[in-house]
């Protein structure tokens, strides 16, 4: 199992942005990698988390599996670790 990327990382930072650009701006970027609260805590609507998951497959070419992984999505965090078991590098792009 791979080490999740630090908070910091190229990865962590693209994916948040890439939240906060799903929601029209609607989750403030410090809320989002704070990873205390899910998306949907926030406010995130469903819609919205379709966009990024769109956005994530089309940026780094992976396939997110919502099934698969449904608990494990609903953050920056979460996301990360899924990408990076899917063989998405720490680099953002």
């Amino acid at each position: 199992m791979t080490s999740q990327a630090p908070k910091g990382s190229a990865l962590h930072v693209r994916v948040a942005d890439l939240a906060v650009s799903a929601s029209d701006g609607g989750l403030p970027l410090e809320a989002v990698t704070a990873g205390s609260s899910t998306f949907a805590e926030l406010g995130m609507s469903s819609l919205s988390f379709l966009r990024l998951i769109d956005s994530l497959e089309n940026e780094f070419g992976v396939y997110i599996d919502l099934e698969e992984a449904a608990g494990t999505l609903g953050t920056v965090d979460g996301l990360v670790t899924y990408m990076e078991g899917q063989g998405v590098g720490t680099h953002a792009g």
